[in-house]
């Protein structure tokens, strides 16, 4: 079948999405004590998922024993007939949420910004009343007070999008209430880089290099573009497009090789030379709000471990990402090394998922060039992740 070539600037990022019932991806977690046992592992229930989910394609990455094992599966372009590889480049939704939090903690390290700085402080054309009680720790955990989701489509530019926020009124007092945004942590991250005189796409690029990334991209360049997947939405091959904020929220695309090294850079930020960055990588897995079992950092979520597959599953329910009571830490608490650090991501036509266990040193990554339900996802990392003796 030849699919038509379309582009949707639709960023889902983080809700659940779903089509087909979500089921058990696999009956029980299995030892895997080998590479061996790891790769049949990963081929059963990927396979599974993939033919469950009607997925053409995905990449998979486990951090285990100090070492990356790289998994790849079916079509990255359905009708060129082109096979995923590690090198393949998958969009990855709200996961660039957690490049956002790391480079808004580089400016806190700066001292360029503080958490609790009203917003208006860094804009101060935000002349509404509401803006002189929320501050940055509120935009960075989704707690402003009810900030939708997705950014209106009549957002363009720099007048519009000052023009939405000073019109947008709060549903909830400051603190009181996550509710998971775009519109929340991306404008964290433009404020926390306008205070320190660069663009977003500059510090971006900055950490990228300095983490050797080379394949983690915000626009894809005319020389990566033969390892771009297409991603598909009901038999139509698809890509993201651009909007305001998309960047800081949820427009990088990279390789699962890459991305892989962004987790386990986050896992071991001591393993970096460049102090502020380490202290960043640091900064991001503090906790600096609570809404039910989660615990929200900058970009990254935890969780205690260990921990049940339905206290993970629950935190990906759309009721809760819709809206839960939250509270905000402050001082934020230091990094737990016994926690379940993770982040989803979507766009119109690619689903993600990225998790690391700090205290067993694993991690993993999952791409896919179709949208599934997020239950899923974190099902069959808990399944394999668990299972690594």
């Amino acid at each position: 079948m030849i699919f038509s070539r379309i582009r949707t600037a639709l960023l889902v990022c983080a809700l659940p999405f779903t089509l087909l019932p979500v089921g058990l991806v696999s009956a029980e977690t299995v030892a895997i004590k080998n590479e061996a046992t790891l790769k049949t592992q990963v081929s059963k229930q990927v396979s599974q998922l993939m033919q469950q989910q009607q997925i053409p394609g995905m990449a998979v990455a486990v951090i285990w024993q100090g070492k990356i094992y790289h998994y790849s599966f079916g079509q990255a372009d359905v009708a060129q007939q082109r096979a995923v590889t590690p090198d393949t480049l998958f969009e990855l939704g709200s996961i660039s949420k957690t490049f956002a939090g790391v480079i808004g903690a580089m400016a806190l390290e700066r001292g360029e910004i503080q958490l609790t700085d009203p917003v208006a402080k860094h804009w101060p054309l935000l002349t509404n009343p509401q803006w002189q009680q929320i501050n940055m720790q509120h935009l960075a955990t989704y707690t402003a007070g009810g900030l939708p989701l997705m950014m209106p489509n009549n957002v363009t530019d720099e007048a519009s999008l000052l023009s939405f926020y000073q019109q947008w009124q709060p549903q909830y007092k400051p603190g009181n209430q996550r509710v998971y945004a775009n519109s929340s942590i991306g404008l964290f991250a433009h404020l926390a880089v306008a205070a320190g005189n660069k663009p977003y796409a500059e510090q971006f690029s900055n950490l990228t290099t300095a983490l050797q990334l080379p394949h983690v991209y915000l626009q894809v360049p005319k020389t990566a573009e033969a390892q771009y997947a297409w991603g598909y939405n009901e038999g139509k091959a698809v890509r993201i497009g651009n909007g305001m904020l998309l960047d800081e929220a949820g427009g990088a695309k990279a390789s699962v090789r890459d991305l892989a090294k962004w987790v386990q850079a986050n896992m071991q930020p001591e393993q970096v030379t460049d102090k502020t960055l380490q202290a960043a990588l640091l900064r991001a897995q503090q906790q600096y709000a609570k809404a039910g079992l989660m615990y929200q950092g900058l970009g990254w979520e935890m969780l205690d471990y260990p921990l049940q597959l339905s206290s993970l599953k629950a935190m990906t329910d759309p009721s809760f990402v819709a809206g839960s009571s939250a509270s905000i830490i402050y001082p934020p608490a230091a990094v737990r090394s016994s926690s379940w650090v993770h982040k989803t991501g979507a766009t119109g036509g690619f689903g993600a998922y990225a998790a690391f266990i700090p205290s067993k040193q694993v991690g993993i990554v999952l791409l896919a060039n179709k949208r599934y339900p997020n239950a899923l996802r974190v099902e069959l990392a808990y399944e394999l992740l668990e299972g690594l003796q």
